[in-house]
């Protein structure tokens, strides 16, 4: 929102000098340097832009990643737990499904997210990572207690 208000006011600066030089009918040096400052001003607002973009893009590929990665370590106790069959693995796989559904929300929201919601997306993330790592340290201890 900041970048817009910036380029909005340089194009109205922009503007105001043309009509100032257009009304006068004559380009003094001043006029010019205000136009080379304009369009200094564009250009170094346009690479901000664009450095931004690239914090955000890498933001939301890291999280991305550490979503998958978690997801990935969920799918393959899911499946060992299919395999026991007994009741409290079943209890234990459905609170693991649970806590992959919330990391799949999760990566859902990180992949909409904007630049404006990134902070609410991220905490959002972090509260979804926490939750499964908590289901996976309860599921080792039931099962600790299980294979005694």
């Amino acid at each position: 929102m900041k970048k817009i208000l910036i380029v909005l006011g340089v194009a109205a600066i922009f503007a105001a000098c043309q009509n100032k030089t257009a009304a006068t009918g004559e380009d003094t040096s001043a006029n010019a340097k205000i136009h080379e400052g304009v369009d200094s001003i564009q250009e170094g607002i346009e690479q901000k832009a664009d450095t931004a973009g690239a914090w955000f893009q890498r933001q939301k590929d890291e999280a991305s990643a550490s979503i998958k990665e978690k997801m990935d370590s969920l799918d393959v106790r899911i499946e060992e737990l299919k395999k026991d069959g007994s009741a409290k693995s079943k209890k234990a796989q459905a609170k693991l499904e649970a806590a992959r559904a919330d990391l799949a929300k999760a990566a859902d929201d990180v992949k909409n997210a904007t630049v404006d919601a990134w902070d609410k997306t991220k905490e959002g993330l972090d509260k979804s990572l926490k939750k499964a790592d908590s289901e996976w340290q309860e599921f080792k201890r039931d099962f600790k207690e299980l294979f005694r």
